[in-house]
Parts: C-alpha cells; structure tokens; sequence
C-alpha cells in the first residue's frame, strides 16, 4: 500500500500546517538520511488501534519519501488517532537498537497536551523532534561501525579489502 509521508484522512490539519510538516519531515530526512519519519492522521475503527495501525504501516505501506528507495526498518510511523485523540509510534526494526520503549513512551507522553487540545500540527512537529534528538543522542554514542567490523583487517579475513588498499595507481607503468 503507498501512502504519503504525511496522511491526514481527517482533515485535522490546515493547509498552512500541512506545508510546514512536509518542511519539517524534510530536515528530519536531511539530517537523518537512512531514516524517515511518517505520519497518519485518521478516525479508526474501534477494532484497529493507533499501534496495531502504526504496526501494519511500518510492517506493509510503501512511503513516498524524497528518496522512495528507503527501507521501512528504518522509518517510524506516527499514528493519530484524531477522533480518540490517542497516538502511537511504531520504529521500524532497525532503529529498535536506539530508541527504547520507554523513550517512545516518553514521546508520546510530551505530546498529549497538544492532543488534547486538537493541535495536531504542533503535536507532529513536537514529536518528530523529541525523536530526532533522541535519535542523534543514540546514534553518536554508539561506535561507529555497529560493532560488526572492527577493524579493516575483520575485512581481509573475509577476502575483502578497503577502497584505498585496493586502488591501483592511475599512472602508466614504465618498462626498464
């Protein structure tokens, strides 16, 4: 299923915050390239909720993104319930190792206030920068090679060499 980053099946937001969520979903990209942060805005069914929807998104939808080409392991959902006023945050797989339950909880926690007034726009806004903090605190405390390689002789041990070993010299060899 492709959906847009941001889906307001509601009509919640107005024009004018719908552009600057699409402005703020963009540095989200630019500074977390790998990653990207998706929004639904619905009425749901009593039978679905905001995590079982956030679940299934993450798990089944395809993104338009700036770079379509991006992983869903990799993307968070956010999913408003605008009737309940209830959200939820989904992580995609890979991005479990840096943020913790207990930070989502957190998240969802900072934005209910503009929930509860329907400020849906500023609830967005709040949460995908609590995430992008949280993220960037996580990510540069963690090594940089996710401790799979350690070193570029684990490389060699693999029959792999970095770039720079294998370069070979652009200069025309001469005979003696």
């Amino acid at each position: 299923m492709r959906l847009e980053r941001l889906t307001d099946n509601s009509n919640a937001l107005s024009l004018r915050e719908q552009r600057q969520l699409e402005v703020v979903l963009d540095d989200f990209e630019r500074s977390f390239p790998q990653c990207f942060f998706a929004v639904y805005l619905g009425v749901l069914p009593t039978m679905i909720t905001a995590r079982d929807l956030g679940f299934w998104l993450i798990n089944h939808g395809a993104f338009h993104t700036q770079q379509i080409a991006k992983r869903n392991d990799f993307g968070c959902a956010l999913v408003i319930d605008s009737q309940r006023g209830i959200a939820a945050l989904t992580l995609g797989y890979a991005l479990e190792p840096y943020v913790s339950e207990a930070d989502v909880t957190l998240l969802l926690e900072q934005v209910r206030s503009p929930l509860i007034r329907q400020l849906y726009g500023l609830a967005v806004e709040r949460a995908v920068a609590i995430f992008g903090k949280k993220l960037s605190q996580s990510a540069s405390s963690a090594s940089l090679d996710g401790g799979m390689i350690s070193s570029p002789t684990d490389l060699n041990g693999l029959g792999l060499q970095t770039l720079r070993n294998a370069h070979r010299s652009s200069r025309p060899m001469t005979k003696h």
